[in-house]
Formats: C-alpha cells, structure tokens, sequence
C-alpha cells in the first residue's frame, strides 16, 4: 500500500482498520495490549498519521480499542466488542471462519428469529406477509443459483422482523443482518442446499399466513435446524480440502 493522505485515498483508513482489527480478532494483539504510537502504525501500514487517526476512531466506535491520556491506545476486553456491528461481523467472518464462531451466530439466529416468528404471526398486516412472499418467490426464482438465492433469502429473514413491529427487532435486525449473511453463505455451499430449504421457508411462510404463531414459531426452528446441519457440512467439508490440500503441498515440498 502506497503512502497516501486519506483525503486523497478514503479507503486508507477503512484498510488499516481492518487490518488493526484482523490482528487483534485473530489474539496477534490481546487485550490490554499497547498499541504501538501513530507514527509507528503509519510506518508499518505505509498510509499518513490522518489515515491511522480515522483508523483508529473507527475501532474506538466498535468498541475493540480505547485511549488514555498518557498510557497510549490499548485492546478493550473482549466484551466490551460491538460484535453486532456490521462491518465488524464481517472483518470476523474473514478472520476466523470457524465451527465455533457459526456455532455462535446460530445461536443469535435460534433466540431472535422462531420468537420474530410468532410475533410476525401476531401482529403483522396483509402488506407484511406480501413482502415475505415476494421474497420467498425470489428464492423459488433463482432455482439453484446460490448467489441469486442469496439476497431474497435475507429479505424473507429481515421481512419477518419487520412484520414484528418492535423497534428494537427491527433495529437488531438490521445488525444482524450481516451474520443471517454469513449463515447463508456457510449452509448454501452444500450442493442443492438452497432449493431444499425452500420447503421450510414455505412451510414458515404458510404458517405465518395462517397467522399461528406456535405453527410459525416451530416451523422457523425445522429450518434453523436445517440452516444448522448445512453448515456443519460445509465446515467439515472445508476442513476435509484443507488438509488435503496441506498433504498435497507437503507431497511437493518433498
């Protein structure tokens, strides 16, 4: 990365923030660490000390760093991240794509979304179930095309959240939208696995039309059930490819 100002690259900051972030995800910088002066950040990182600046204001606001006046800039403890910011779930996925991880996601998934369910079933209008309909008809229209599956599969998600009428699921719902993402990339690369979890989200769709929200309720767990084998598979199958590729490089090496 060439040394710039960040007037004249935005990106810059957004770069080093992500790097900044990948390295103290990954346990390289734990918490409580020290991190080095601006000077030193804008050396190793090649960009101008505006560019580390920004950077770091960026991390301050999704809770992975903080500053005291006269002992530098440190790693705040883990539960002090905002883990459902957005962007910072995204710089997670990339950094640690592991079992446990998804297994967390799944778990914010499993409390949040078959309860949404039942609400949706509630108090949701005509309008509401339309939009999910619509969005399940997207789904149905992309056939096998994972990545054409992809975005109508979240908009059912979020188009049940809505439905809700709470503020606050709707507002959860657009931080979390990024980690219903993540599942969906993770369960989908099975082959097939978007059209047979068209059922389920028909089954859910029917069910909140019926407006019973235990029918609802259950129906969301059947597919997070579902959402959750897919990604156990795919998980193993990546394990599987990494170690062969590992033997394949060591078979060379030799």
């Amino acid at each position: 990365m060439a040394k710039t100002d960040s007037s004249d690259n935005p990106q810059a900051s957004a770069q080093v923030a992500r790097e900044v972030a990948r390295l103290i995800l990954t346990g390289v910088w734990r918490e409580g660490t020290i991190l080095p002066r601006e000077v030193e950040l804008a050396s190793r990182f090649r960009v101008s000390r505006a560019s580390i600046r920004e950077s770091l204001s960026l991390l301050k606001a999704k809770g992975l760093i903080a500053s005291k006046q006269k002992a530098g800039t440190h790693v705040r403890a883990r539960f002090d991240w905002n883990m459902l910011d957005e962007e910072l779930l995204n710089w997670t996925l990339s950094a640690l794509p592991t079992q446990e991880f998804a297994k967390q996601i799944m778990e914010v998934r499993r409390i949040i979304e078959p309860e949404a369910c039942a609400i949706c079933a509630m108090r949701g209008t005509d309008e509401d179930f339309a939009r999910i309909e619509r969005a399940y008809r997207g789904m149905d229209a992309a056939g096998m095309d994972r990545l054409a599956y992809a975005e109508p599969d979240l908009q059912f998600h979020r188009g049940i959240l809505i439905a809700t009428g709470n503020d606050f699921l709707i507002a959860f719902g657009a931080t979390v939208a990024a980690a219903l993402r993540m599942s969906f990339n993770l369960s989908t690369t099975n082959p097939g696995a978007p059209r047979k979890s068209l059922p389920y989200h028909r089954a859910v769709l029917d069910e909140i039309w019926a407006r019973n929200p235990d029918g609802a309720r259950q129906a969301m767990h059947k597919l997070m059930d579902l959402t959750e084998q897919n990604i156990v598979s795919a998980l193993s199958r990546q394990r599987k490819k990494d170690a062969e590729d590992e033997n394949a490089r060591t078979r060379r090496a030799r």
